[in-house]
């Protein structure tokens, strides 16, 4: 059958919904990688920095590496209720 004998056919492949997901899981898988480099880059830093006794170096690099871990966890939970209430 050709297609123009079908004219009420659909797409099987709805493209827009497609890109949709890869543009999402590309900015979910980056953000998610650079936002946990940050949790261990405030990590390490203010490991360096309690050892160099540097207090406001300390305090500053624990709450980068803080708000980092919050945003990485919060993207997992958010993720994984995404996807169980579909």
């Amino acid at each position: 059958m050709r297609l123009a004998l079908l004219p009420h056919a659909r797409p099987i492949v709805d493209w827009g919904q497609l890109l949709e997901v890869v543009e999402a899981g590309l900015i979910a898988g980056v953000g998610i990688s650079v936002f946990f480099s940050l949790v261990i880059l405030g990590t390490v830093r203010a490991g360096e920095a309690r050892q160099q006794s540097r207090p406001v170096a300390l305090v500053g690099y624990s709450a980068l590496a803080l708000v980092a871990l919050v945003v990485c966890i919060t993207a997992v939970v958010l993720g994984v209720h995404a996807m169980l209430s579909k």
